[in-house]
């Protein structure tokens, strides 16, 4: 692998090209069966384990039946190869394994917008019997193998590639082949430390322990991310907390996308406090005193005074701070929680809740991350969370409209982001 390439990225990554064996497919214990079954009509005596099987995994499919091919054996290899493959069909269909994980991570990194495909160094026979036994077709934009057209490997990729017009590509496999491969048409390597291919997949660029490992590597939220901490960095003061406001309307994705943006900033070595609006809710004695329920969340739902004197205004002055609240439960509709915050002069502090525009606040709030929805789609999660139909329409989406039109996100809101698929998040505005 000598040949110079082009550096690439995840973040740059639109294509992923997957191997099969051993990345995709648990093969051990369909293709020993498959030989047993095999060498037992062919009246041979099998003398390699599945064991000692598992380093010929994704290799070329004749260095395989070669090596089984008893030595003085009057059964040429081509015939033991025969009858192999005569009995994948049923030992795939009885023994066939994807390793764990693996549906569920590709249907998410579709979600995400990539473009699957599948290529293996097999034969057509094969590589359809796997894939129809994995029930794994469907989760692929193409799949194809050497022996449909007898191309290498990195031929393969290059044509598929090629097919989708050239995008920035991985290539995930356990072998050195794959590894070439991605190497020869510019891709980037993911070494599957889990397959067959025992140290080599340790020369890829990344290497991951188990299949839904690919979902933290190609996270379409990370370039999100990391526009956000760009500004952060220049536009914080040294010596002073930063806080960030993420805000949105109800069901608009903000805890996920503030837990997802905490990992990230401490994963960059920062200092982050999170504060929860939910955290301070008034009593219900209170938080249903007013005129209606629209009027009642957005006026009385939040001790916003609380926040502000207790955490907001000690950070604006002093630059630190280290306190225990007691907050209320709202199962129990009393004070018995416990929070504590512990905020110094580089802490990054992400304030997160609904209603973050209002005057109040703002002036303590130095960036402010907007997730956009649909009030139709938080309707639609509201009820997929279990919410009740007419507290939406009655409560949380009026106030809603009302807030908004009073605080409209272009005016306020240094990032707006279309969360409306929270698996493919873009950018839809920033100032």
């Amino acid at each position: 692998m000598n040949k110079e390439r082009e550096n690439i990225s995840a973040g740059d990554v639109e294509l992923l090209i997957f191997d099969l064996d051993g990345t995709i497919s648990s093969t051990t214990r369909p293709i020993y069966e498959a030989v047993k079954r095999a060498f037992t009509r062919l009246n041979l005596t099998l003398q390699m384990s599945a064991e000692e099987m598992e380093k010929y995994f994704g290799a070329p499919s004749p260095e395989f039946y070669i090596a089984l091919t008893p030595p003085g054996s009057n059964v040429t290899w081509q015939k033991i190869k025969e009858k192999i493959h005569e009995e994948q069909a049923e030992t795939y269909r009885l023994f066939g394994e994807r390793y764990p994980g693996v549906k569920e991570t590709l249907e998410i990194l579709r979600k995400r917008g990539y473009r699957l495909a599948l290529f293996s160094n097999s034969t057509p026979g094969y590589f359809d019997t796997v894939i129809d036994a994995l029930e794994i077709r469907g989760h692929f934009d193409y799949t194809e193998c050497i022996g449909q057209n007898n191309l290498t490997k990195s031929e393969l990729a290059g044509k598929i590639r090629e097919k989708f017009s050239n995008p920035g590509t991985a290539i995930i496999g356990d072998r050195i082949h794959d590894l070439e491969a991605a190497h020869n048409t510019d891709s980037l390597s993911i070494g599957s430390l889990y397959g067959y291919g025992g140290e080599e997949p340790e020369q890829a660029d990344l290497t991951i322990n188990e299949f839904p490992a690919l979902l933290d590597i190609f996270d379409r939220r990370l370039p999100i991310f990391k526009k956000i901490m760009d500004n952060i960095n220049s536009l914080k003061q040294p010596y002073h907390p930063f806080i960030i406001g993420v805000t949105g309307i109800d069901a608009s994705g903000k805890t996920l996308f503030t837990e997802c943006l905490n990992d990230y900033l401490i994963n960059k070595n920062h200092l982050v406090e999170v504060i929860h609006i939910d955290d301070f809710h008034n009593p219900t004695s209170i938080r249903h005193s007013g005129k209606n329920d629209a009027d009642n969340y957005f006026n009385l739902s939040f001790n916003i005074d609380r926040i502000i004197k207790e955490l907001l205004v000690p950070v604006s002055k002093k630059g630190s701070l280290s306190t225990e609240l007691t907050v209320l439960n709202l199962e129990t509709d009393s004070y018995r929680d416990r929070r504590s915050y512990s905020i110094s002069p580089d802490t990054i502090v992400v304030l997160e809740g609904v209603f973050l525009f209002r005057k109040e606040l703002s002036s303590y709030v130095d960036y402010y991350v907007h997730l956009d929805i649909s009030f139709e789609e938080c309707l639609k999660r509201g009820l997929a969370r279990g919410g009740e139909e007419e507290r939406y329409k009655v409560k949380y989406i009026p106030a809603q409209k009302k807030y908004l039109a009073e605080y409209p996100p272009s005016e306020h809101a240094d990032i707006i982001i279309d969360n409306t698929n929270w698996e493919y998040p873009r950018i839809t505005s920033t100032r």
